[in-house]
């Protein structure tokens, strides 16, 4: 076709076209692998534990390619810490929803928040943000004005007269220590129940609902 048309140019464009976009997939790619890389090791090691080539030999590129795609570790850490506390925002707005009932939301909350903490997302967060306070400094600036979701939400559930009258912060410090706990202590847990790593995480299965159904029940008046 294009000899046929003599359009030199056109089939030289095409041809560099088609194998650019065989350069941009090959790259989004190895970002993809980096990515994935970088959150694992992060999420084990801790931010202070983490070595560019850790990263690199768990991507299977060289620490040149690394830098080529993320400069630095701060620049690559402040990604995956990004990613992951996008992943953890929307379990707040649980509370916003007024299409379900106290209880359904107090299931659909706990179910998300173990199911995100069993992933080590959760661990890593409170892990850096302990490290390092100042890291959540500009998000919470920008919510400096609004109340806790959680607390608001509880407040105007208390007025219905259809759970107990306890603080509101106190349940939200249980229910979220409901959540965590068996995740932060499994090591102490599998042994003191005698439980292997997969049986412990044959337990967990369950958990999510037992939990939720202890809480509602702990605070609903009866």
């Amino acid at each position: 076709m294009c000899s046929m048309f003599k359009l030199p140019y056109f089939c030289n464009l095409t041809i560099w076209s088609n194998h650019l976009i065989r350069i941009m997939d090959v790259s989004s790619e190895t970002e993809k692998k980096i990515l994935e890389a970088a959150r694992k090791v992060f999420e084990t090691k801790g931010y202070n534990g983490t070595r560019m080539q850790k990263i690199a030999d768990e991507a299977g590129i060289s620490k040149a390619s690394l830098h080529y795609y993320f400069r630095s570790k701060d620049n690559l850490f402040e990604k995956i810490f990004n990613d992951a506390l996008d992943e953890y925002l929307p379990l707040v707005s649980t509370w916003a929803d007024n299409d379900l009932s106290w209880e359904e939301k107090v299931e659909q909350f706990t179910k998300n928040m173990i199911e995100f903490i069993r992933h080590g997302r959760m661990l890593f967060l409170i892990r850096e943000v302990n490290r390092n306070p100042q890291i959540l400094e500009e998000r919470i600036k920008r919510k400096a004005k609004s109340q806790n979701k959680f607390v608001v939400y509880f407040e105007t559930v208390q007025k219905s007269k259809s759970i107990r009258n306890v603080d509101p912060n106190y349940l939200y410090i249980i229910l979220n220590s409901i959540c965590s706990f068996p995740a932060i202590n499994k090591e102490m847990f599998q042994r003191a129940l005698r439980l292997s790593s997969k049986q412990y995480e044959a337990l967990m299965e369950g958990y999510a609902r037992a939990a939720a159904d202890f809480f509602i029940h702990a605070i609903k008046k009866q």
